[in-house]
C-alpha cells in the first residue's frame, strides 16, 4: 500500500506500519491461515491509528473513552425531514408525506 500512498502524495501519513502513521487494521484472536473461520475472531479494530474494542467500539490507547450513540441509535441525526421525529427514521419504505398530514 506504500506505493499507492506515495502515488497521491500521502506516504509521510498512510501506507505503512510505522510510528506515527495513520493505520488502518483489525487484530484477531485466532489465525485465519489454520481456518477461513477464524477470521470472525477480531478483537481490535484501528482506524486512522485510533485503536477499538471490537465488541463494544470502545476507544482503547492513550485517550481511552466510551462511545457515543451512534446516528442510527438517536433520533436527532436527520431532523430535516418533518416526519423524523414521528417515525424516528429517514428509511421508509415509501415517502414519509403522508405522516403528519392528518
Amino acid at each position: 500500500t506504500i506505493n499507492g500512498a506515495d502515488y497521491i502524495g500521502a506516504a509521510n501519513d498512510i501506507g505503512s506500519l510505522r510510528t506515527g502513521k495513520l493505520a488502518d487494521l483489525i487484530v484477531m484472536d485466532k489465525n485465519p491461515l489454520e481456518d477461513i473461520r477464524n477470521s470472525e475472531s477480531i478483537i481490535y479494530t484501528m482506524i486512522n491509528g485510533r485503536m477499538y474494542d471490537t465488541e463494544t467500539m470502545n476507544e482503547l490507547g492513550n485517550e481511552p473513552k466510551e462511545r457515543s450513540e451512534f446516528y442510527w441509535e438517536n433520533s436527532k441525526y436527520n431532523e430535516a425531514f418533518p416526519w423524523h421525529d414521528e417515525t424516528q427514521s429517514f428509511t421508509r419504505g415509501a415517502c414519509g408525506c403522508h405522516v403528519g398530514s392528518h
